[in-house]
């Protein structure tokens, strides 16, 4: 069965059938279809609720702003990205959860505020971080009231969104001339895809929406006035995503709990392997994407 691309409305066929792998939350098939023109990968149709696939411990809750900060100590290479461009100023991060991220930028002296559709990871920003948090499932109207924007970011994020475009055409109206835009996203180009098609853990079915080609995401955004200066699958947070790749391919192959240290051993060992093939630039499971505001095209 083909229908349109929800991006560009061309043409798109089934590219494969998966379930939900990663969580069994329900035996439930989905399809995945392929944008003939804009080769755009996309759920069709998307589950009329997607609430009963986020699950509570989906979101792992700290108890205290210190534990939540000690947690958050590996992803500071997200705020060496941001400050590789940004320094400070005024910092937008959507669906941030429970603020790993937010609250190590906060630390830093950025003015955080955040959007995110879960109510208790709302409560914990502002009452445990003094973050605020805008609840809303809808980034575009939610950005509507937002002051301009130094840096917004989606930490794989727009993968879970029902309209990404609209999302990232808002957040990027509010960003100040010279600001940034930092997306990391599952790369459709990856090795991990090629080898596991269907079976690939960062499918995520059903959470995940969209798989987006990186060349696809930069003409986007060009067209709301970014340039892209960076794109990377060799960032900290890429090669973590290549190990749990493996990881949860043979975890979800092998799902008894007396194979989970095996499987985790296996996995890395995999990892290992394909590593040298892996590290090449475009090959990575996950890509990071850099955009500034104005400047030549």
């Amino acid at each position: 069965m083909s229908g349109p691309c929800p991006k560009c409305h061309a043409e798109a066929e089934i590219l494969f059938r998966t379930r939900d792998h990663n969580r069994r939350v329900s035996a439930q098939p989905f399809d995945y279809h392929r944008c003939s023109a804009c080769q755009l990968i996309f759920l069709s149709p998307v589950p009329e609720d997607l609430a009963p696939y986020y699950p509570e411990e989906y979101y792992l809750a700290p108890l205290s702003r210190e534990e939540l900060l000690e947690r958050a100590a590996p992803e500071r290479y997200k705020l060496d990205i941001v400050r590789s461009h940004v320094n400070s100023g005024r910092l937008l991060e959507v669906g941030p959860a429970y603020g790993n991220f937010a609250g190590l930028a906060q630390e830093a002296g950025f003015d955080v505020v955040t959007i995110e559709m879960d109510s208790r990871c709302c409560r914990f920003l502002e009452e445990k971080l003094g973050v605020r948090a805008i609840q809303s499932m809808d980034v575009g109207s939610a950005a509507a009231s937002l002051e301009p924007l130094d840096a917004a970011v989606f930490w794989h994020v727009v993968e879970h969104l029902r309209d990404p475009w609209s999302a990232l055409e808002a957040v990027a109206g509010k960003v100040r001339p010279g600001g940034i835009l930092v997306i990391a996203t599952p790369n459709p180009l990856s090795l991990q895809f090629r080898v596991l098609g269907r079976k690939w853990p960062h499918i995520d079915a059903p959470r995940h929406l969209y798989l987006i080609p990186p060349d696809l995401l930069s003409d986007f955004l060009r067209q709301t006035g970014f340039r892209t200066v960076s794109v990377t699958t060799k960032d900290p947070g890429g090669v973590g995503w290549d190990a749990f790749g493996w990881q949860t391919y043979l975890g979800n192959a092998f799902p008894s709990p007396r194979m989970k240290v095996f499987t985790l051993l296996a996995g890395r060992l995999l990892w290992k392997i394909l590593s040298p093939f892996e590290s090449r630039e475009g090959s990575g499971t996950a890509y990071t994407l850099v955009a500034r505001k104005g400047g030549p095209a």
